[in-house]
């Protein structure tokens, strides 16, 4: 099963009304392979010339989509289900995201990019609910993903309202990231799979440590933090370092 990641972090100002901390957007997701038969030193290099002329034709563009490219770090095989990394496109609307596919397309075709190293068979799309935030926005950051199902008789609403409302109380203790609600779509697994997958970030690894920390000494066991589950089921989460590749 893949693995959905979102690590875009929003910065909006907190409201009573938790139907207002929410943002739509939406992502693709495209997961690839090394090549066999190169070395990582070589591989590495391609990679990272590649990289440079996507983002500088891609931070050319006048639009409001970017793309993170995800590193496994805490997983297992099963949770990477064979990919070595992925990238998401991060877009505010479906329409923002074609858009921005059909103008590096063109550009690609004009301009060709330098030889990739990967193999990127597979692609999915989701839509996000990306919740409020704090800390700052890093070009690096880690990402943790929970598979979600909803339990028999769920509230989504009620139960993204005790999230937001248990995410300030969180950050007022303390904790630095942001999170959101990722619900696949085009290209996604079919079957019984995750009914959504809940992302949370931090700006890097010790931000992260001290985010769990201070979950278990002052955040769990509020009533909001006890409740969001009464709605929600998740399993084992897996972790991956990223890094912004443009915008």
């Amino acid at each position: 099963m893949r693995i959905l990641l979102i690590v875009f972090l929003s910065f909006f100002a907190f409201s009573d009304d938790h139907d207002e901390m929410y943002q739509p957007g939406w992502a693709e997701y495209v997961y690839c392979n090394v090549k066999e038969g190169l070395s990582d030193s070589k591989a590495t290099k391609m990679f990272e010339k590649r990289r440079a002329a996507y983002a500088e034709i891609a931070e050319g563009l006048d639009d409001e989509v970017g793309m993170v490219v995800l590193f496994p770090y805490y997983t297992n095989e099963e949770m990477r289900n064979g990919a070595d990394l992925f990238f998401v496109t991060h877009a505010p609307t479906m329409k923002a995201l074609g858009e921005h596919s059909m103008a590096m397309f063109a550009a690609t075709q004009e301009n060709p990019l330098p030889a990739s190293p990967l193999e990127c068979d597979n692609a999915s799309t989701a839509f996000q609910r990306i919740g409020p935030s704090s800390g700052e926005v890093t070009d690096s950051f880690m990402v943790d993903y929970y598979p979600c199902k909803y339990k028999e008789g769920a509230d989504p609403v009620a139960m993204r309202a005790l999230q937001a409302e248990f995410a300030m109380e969180h950050y007022a203790n303390g904790a630095q990231g942001g999170y959101r609600y990722i619900y696949p779509t085009a290209g996604s697994p079919r079957g019984d799979g995750p009914d959504f997958w809940f992302s949370a970030s931090s700006p890097n690894l010790a931000t992260r440590g001290e985010g769990s920390d201070i979950f278990w000494d002052k955040s769990y066991g509020s009533e909001a933090e006890r409740a969001r589950w009464d709605h929600m089921t998740c399993d084992t989460n897996s972790t991956w370092y990223g890094e912004r590749v443009h915008n």
